[in-house]
């Protein structure tokens, strides 16, 4: 059994709502699959484009870095596609699930059937898709009776259009891609397309081609010859743009150092009372009322402080484009009284005030939010002398005093 390869390009750049990507060799991309996971395929003689002359043998190695189902492809310029992988010839064709790191050759050892190049001419790919899950490439290839490789005749438009299909209801990280080209006949003196580089700090950006989204940074993309306007975008930084120029066979590099977009709000500070200082993210802005500032959107903390008062902190939020006022009503700093009787149910007066009456058993009161200063304690009990006394509070601490009443 022998089976011809040869591949047509087709210079069609498409897209898919899966974001499958098409270059102009035709290639298939998956522009954001996961990062751990890639298949490789590869020809005997190597390098990216290496030469076959008409009925010569090849053999084709595909490799995959996780568990996954492969299929491998072949599409002729005459519009036949021809599914290598799997088949129905032997045991080896129809097993096509490979562990993570295994690699597999085609032939395999002690074939009964040899892949041979065939006409026409020209540039040929051989496409290699893994999946984590099977697929029905049935919209690519189908089987028929006495035929152990699966074909179609939609040509690389056709291949294009049913892989949308097949791999629509896969999850994008769970599917990739590779495709290994080569040239039937001889190379031409000057190659087809040249190879953009792009990349981006920071990466996992956008990046399109001539109006036309290739992939995630970073990515490599095939381009025709000559200038081309490269644009890569990422949510909340500045979209870089640029034209390079693409000589045949060569590769341009491109790399867009990102900047973040500062988008800002105004905000404005008051207390009650005035007068206090206010510390934004740390770092002081003036005393309120403040006027309006601009102050870059996203969360934020201001703490107000004010001689005599408790300082107040808060977290508020400024949306690009607000205008806001944060105020806070401040609280004058206290200090608290501990105070250790000997008679239990004296009533407890701090500056004229009833404050509170001594339990009975541990004799200890505590007589908090009492302002700075002097003041006088006053102790009244039936049957007992009454207690008089002055005492000092501070702001942030508690004084103890220690009162002991006398009978008649």
């Amino acid at each position: 059994m022998r089976k011809f390869l040869a591949l047509l390009a087709l210079v069609v750049p498409l897209a898919f709502a899966q974001k499958i990507v098409i270059s102009p060799e035709a290639i298939v991309v998956n522009p954001s699959p996961a990062p751990d996971f890639n298949v490789s395929v590869s020809l005997d003689k190597g390098g990216s484009a290496p030469v076959y002359q008409i009925g010569e043998g090849v053999h084709i190695t595909v490799r995959v870095s996780k568990a996954s189902y492969v299929y491998l492809f072949s599409v002729k310029p005459d519009g036949e596609i021809t599914q290598i992988l799997p088949n129905r010839f032997d045991a080896a064709g129809q097993n096509n699930f490979l562990q993570a790191g295994e690699s597999r050759t085609f032939p395999p050892s002690g074939a009964r059937y040899t892949f041979t190049v065939a006409p026409p001419r020209g540039l040929s790919k051989v496409i290699a898709v893994a999946s984590k899950t099977p697929l029905d490439t049935s919209q690519i290839a189908q089987f028929s009776a006495g035929n152990p490789f699966a074909s179609g005749s939609g040509g690389q438009d056709g291949f294009v259009h049913g892989f949308a299909i097949v791999v629509k209801p896969v999850p994008q990280q769970d599917w990739v891609t590779d495709t290994a080209l080569y040239y039937v006949g001889s190379a031409p003196q000057q190659p087809a397309y040249g190879t953009l580089r792009i990349d981006s700090s920071p990466q996992r950006a956008r990046a399109y081609v001539d109006g036309d989204f290739v992939g995630y940074t970073p990515v490599s993309f095939n381009a025709r010859p000559g200038r081309h306007d490269v644009r890569v975008t990422l949510d909340g930084y500045e979209s870089f743009q640029t034209s390079v120029n693409v000589g045949p066979g060569q590769t341009q590099s491109v790399r867009a150092q990102l900047q973040a977009i500062h988008r800002t709000g105004t905000v404005s500070f008051d207390s009650s009372p005035r007068g206090a200082e206010v510390y934004l993210d740390g770092s002081y802005v003036g005393t309120t009322p403040t006027g309006r500032m601009s102050v870059d959107a996203g969360s934020h903390s201001v703490r107000f402080t004010l001689g005599g008062y408790e300082d107040a902190r808060l977290s508020f939020q400024l949306a690009a484009g607000e205008d806001r006022q944060v105020a806070s009503a401040l609280r004058r700093a206290t200090g608290s009284l501990l105070i250790q009787a000997n008679v239990g149910g004296a009533l407890v007066f701090v500056d004229g005030t009833n404050v509170g009456t001594i339990p009975s058993g541990s004799g200890r009161l505590t007589v908090p939010d009492l302002d700075p200063g002097l003041h006088e304690l006053t102790l009244v009990a039936p049957g007992f002398r009454t207690y008089v006394s002055s005492f000092d509070i501070r702001a942030g601490q508690t004084t103890q005093l220690t009162a002991s009443q006398s009978r008649f």
